[in-house]
């Protein structure tokens, strides 16, 4: 995929000989149709121990995502570039970085996915504790510290994979307030809820966020 840097072919959109051309955004961009496989690549391909592995990988990455995508949306909110949105950021991340091999088969390591990712100063000695009213959220207050400001608002999440749902607060207490309590009724006996926290700030000329890079803080 290439955006179309001639202006004499902006707003094509279709099949022109070999190439392919596309609108996303009110941008135009261009890809070369792919070459048609015999049946018997098709069949090598499909039973290749590495594409098999790829694939496995591929599903597994997408499945673990469900009921993420809001969170996405907001923790990847600065990815957005031409034709590649937060999701497949978050996703392309977690393909390369979060998938751990226990020696039979590899497997997705909740300590190693982000949630967010930026630029921002993360939280420092982060915490979660399950309590009789919700998630405790503690942290350490590093305001000054390079980018980080008092008035960092807390990003906070819970993920159950297997349930394939979450409970998120996207602008909890300030950096300086060192604490956040997320009220809700969700447990139950069925997988694990992992917790994760970032900070963000708002951007004064935008008037968008600017996440930090989340940080895991194990299972609650």
């Amino acid at each position: 995929m290439a955006r179309l840097a001639n202006n004499s072919l902006a707003g094509l959109n279709g099949n022109l000989g070999d190439m392919i051309f596309y609108q996303i955004n009110g941008v135009t961009y261009v890809r070369r149709k792919p070459n048609k496989r015999t049946n018997a690549q098709k069949k090598r391909m499909k039973t290749s121990p590495i594409n098999e592995r790829s694939q496995g990988m591929f599903k597994m990455a997408h499945q673990y995502l469900k009921g993420l995508k809001l969170v996405i949306a907001f923790g990847y909110q600065n990815f957005v570039k031409g034709a590649s949105y937060p999701y497949h950021a978050c996703y392309s991340h977690i393909r390369l970085n979060s998938f751990a091999f226990d020696g039979r088969e590899f497997h997705i390591d909740p300590s190693l996915v982000q949630l967010s990712r930026g630029t921002l100063m993360g939280p420092e000695d982060a915490r979660a504790e399950r309590t009789a009213e919700g998630v405790l959220f503690s942290w350490k207050d590093n305001s000054w510290i390079s980018s980080a400001k008092p008035t960092d608002k807390a990003f906070l999440i819970i993920h159950n994979p297997v349930k394939k749902a979450a409970e998120w607060e996207e602008l909890g207490s300030p950096r300086s307030q060192t604490q956040f309590l997320m009220k809700r009724y969700y447990w139950d006996s069925e997988g694990q809820w992992y917790a994760y926290l970032a900070f963000s700030q708002e951007n004064p000329y935008t008037k968008k966020q600017i996440l930090s890079d989340s940080v895991y803080l194990g299972v609650v």
